[in-house]
């Protein structure tokens, strides 16, 4: 999938399993795989961050992405600057229950 669509993707959303759990439930085979990020909500993202700058097309490509405060977005902004030459901001932030949702905006810096 990724050497196919190398940077030819525009429109990326991406709601990963964002709540922190045990990281023995993120490969799970219950319901619970399908919210358990792992430890601080993350073994996902992370995962993903380096296929997102593979996959956005250049210059206009752009990601929508759900975090958590747990998530730690701040570093994860810092990660895709550093790393990947991207810029993440928070777009839109919701409560929903107990938790704060953020869609964050992901583009080329």
């Amino acid at each position: 999938l990724l050497p196919r669509f190398h940077h030819a993707v525009d429109v990326i959303i991406f709601n990963p399993p964002y709540v922190p759990t045990p990281d023995t439930e993120v490969s799970g085979n219950g319901i619970e795989a399908s919210w358990a990020g792992g430890e601080r909500g993350r073994r996902v993202i992370d995962r993903a961050l380096p296929q997102i700058a593979q996959l956005l097309s250049r210059p206009n490509g752009r990601c929508y992405m759900i975090t958590v405060d747990d998530n730690e977005p701040e570093e994860i902004a810092r990660e895709l600057s550093d790393k990947f030459g991207l810029n993440m901001i928070p777009l839109v932030r919701r409560r929903a229950c107990n938790e704060f949702l953020t869609v964050q905006k992901i583009t080329w810096i």
